[in-house]
């Protein structure tokens, strides 16, 4: 029923440190950093174990310290078994046997096979556990070792317990019993196996007076500090809890159910205790308390995955630990051996210097030579570079000057052109505003209305005339982009505006430009003011310079 009260005492008896003298003084090292590190695992400070006992292993099987090698191995599993990652566990039981079948005895060996087979009950393989714990029994019985061969034989009842195998195990408790005999904790496991056999084989009154007799016993606080513990107590109280349930006595089962449960703290034993007491108040019809427990067994189960969640974590912290120890071990070792080749390297390198020096000295005189003569070649080189890449920088201005040259005379050229143009059109206009108003002063013209259709006429020519049209297509020519710029700053401007800048763009005075619109050179001035408002020019700038800048 609770093969794991036994497990565990084996392990704790594994844990104890292998007392070797040391035959010389860093193979002690190595024993006391077994020890101390047996020391950390009693007070569950599994980093700084493993560490201690990792960097023992390593240097014992260096130095081929097997004996040591196998204690650190052995106890490295323990640790991983105490964290409850068994597979790591497993690995490190597995070195440590098979150094124990390699270089030791067959003691070693059976300790290791014992620790394996915990390993697998704890995974529930119990056919796996049974052919290692049944390996560490033939192991003690060829090395006749009486309390070893009791011991595993007490193991073996337990786990025939568990699989069902209840002859076989009362055959094993009949032949381990006189061999435990002086040893009073693992007497009393083997009394409580052969309890809980009775119980199995529905012998309940030899069940219930075995377990009575064995329950003072373990009350004993002298007994529970030499090593009996708690599970070993909460599995008799189990034992009669079962009996008193087949024997329909659920007042008394319930008794000792609730002894269980209040000496049991772990969650995954109080699970079994849980569903005891679901099912004895179930019987005496107390149906809420049965819910209630079982309900708690569900509790149970999701605390317990937590439980293993984190036992896991810190697993993995520890491992991290480990990783990182055996890192910094690594790179340590790397650093002494590069520091020894270089050591070895610099005495071969002084001898060789000494010589190599000689011909440095020589080879060096005959290449700075060269080099300067290079040097010499290259500077001239570079210098003739220079001067023909500052010529043809030189060349390069000179042509865009040219260039910039030629295009200011294109264009002064095409502005004098439209300026001529517009002077032109200018005078035309004032030749016929002239000869409109001489016609309009005759007083003649008033009685002739075909006369004065044709001032009317005249009139309408200046106010619109075709050529401005194509005046303005030759300056967009000419100042390309000008005037979509002028837009595309100011769209707020007028096309009769944009005209009126254009004439100021070509620096026309304001008699060419009024003579141009057939407007009074005061209108234009005011028309200037008005636009610059427009344009939001600043009062300290001319309107010919802000335009020749866009």
């Amino acid at each position: 029923m609770h093969l794991f009260k036994y497990a565990i005492l084996l392990l704790l008896f594994n844990i104890s440190p292998l007392k070797l003298s040391a035959q010389i003084e860093t193979q002690a090292s190595v024993i006391e950093r077994i020890d101390l590190g047996i020391k950390y695992l009693s007070e569950k400070n599994h980093a700084k174990s493993l560490e201690e006992l990792i960097g023992a292993k390593e240097l014992a099987i260096r130095e081929e310290w097997y004996s040591q090698a196998f204690n650190a191995s052995l106890n490295i599993g323990n640790n991983y078994y105490l964290l409850m990652d068994y597979g790591e566990a497993f690995q490190y039981y597995l070195q440590a046997y098979e150094i124990a079948v390699k270089h030791l005895s067959a003691r070693q060996e059976m300790v290791a096979f014992n620790n394996i087979g915990v390993l697998y009950t704890e995974d529930k393989d119990l056919i796996k556990a049974k052919k290692s714990f049944l390996k560490a029994y033939e192991i003690a019985k060829k090395l006749d070792d009486k309390e070893k061969i009791g011991a595993y034989a007490i193991n073996l009842a337990l786990l025939g317990n568990k699989m069902g195998e209840l002859e076989l195990s009362e055959k094993y408790i009949d032949e381990g019993l006189p061999l435990i005999n002086d040893n009073l904790i693992l007497f009393l496991s083997g009394e409580i196996a052969r309890a809980e056999n009775l119980l199995l084989r529905a012998q309940y009154v030899k069940a219930e007076n075995l377990a009575l007799k064995l329950l003072p016993q373990i009350n004993d606080l002298s007994i529970l500090r030499d090593g009996m513990t708690v599970n070993d107590r909460i599995t008799v109280l189990l034992i009669l809890t079962q009996v008193y349930e087949e024997q329909k006595q659920f007042k008394l089962a319930q008794k000792y159910a609730l002894l269980a449960r209040s000496s049991r703290k772990d969650i995954e034993g109080r699970k079994e205790i849980y569903n005891h007491l679901a099912r004895l108040y179930y019987e005496t019809n107390d149906f809420v308390k049965a819910m209630a427990y079982k309900d708690s067994v569900v509790i149970a189960t999701d605390s317990l995955y937590a439980i293993k969640n984190t036992a896991l974590f810190k697993s993995e912290q520890v491992k991290f630990q480990i990783h990182n120890y055996q890192h910094e071990l690594s790179e340590s070792k790397e650093k002494l051996q590069g520091e020894r080749q270089f050591f070895y390297g610099l005495i071969i390198c002084v001898v060789l210097f000494m010589g190599f020096l000689i011909l440095v000295y020589k080879y060096n005189s005959l290449k700075h030579k060269q080099q300067k003569k290079i040097a010499e070649l290259k500077l001239a080189k570079e210098k003739n570079s220079h001067l023909l890449i500052e010529r043809q920088n030189q060349e390069r201005k000179a042509q865009v000057l040219l260039e910039r040259e030629r295009f200011k005379n294109e264009l002064d050229n095409k502005n004098r052109e439209l300026t001529s143009k517009a002077m032109f059109l200018s005078s035309k206009n004032e030749l016929i505003e002239e000869i409109v108003q001489t016609l309009s002063a005759n007083t003649q013209i008033e009685t002739n209305a075909v006369l004065k259709k044709q001032i009317n006429e005249l009139k309408k020519h200046l106010k619109k005339d075709t050529q401005w049209d194509s005046f303005f297509v030759h300056f967009e020519d000419v100042n390309q982009g000008f005037l979509d710029r002028l837009r595309a700053q100011h769209p707020n401007l007028t096309s009769s505006d944009i005209r009126f800048t254009t004439f100021l763009y070509m620096n026309l005075t304001y008699k060419e430009i009024a003579s141009l619109l057939n407007i009074t050179p005061q209108s234009c001035r005011k028309r200037k003011e008005r636009i610059s408002k427009k344009m939001n020019i600043a009062s300290n700038l001319s309107i010919h310079m802000y335009l020749s800048s866009i």
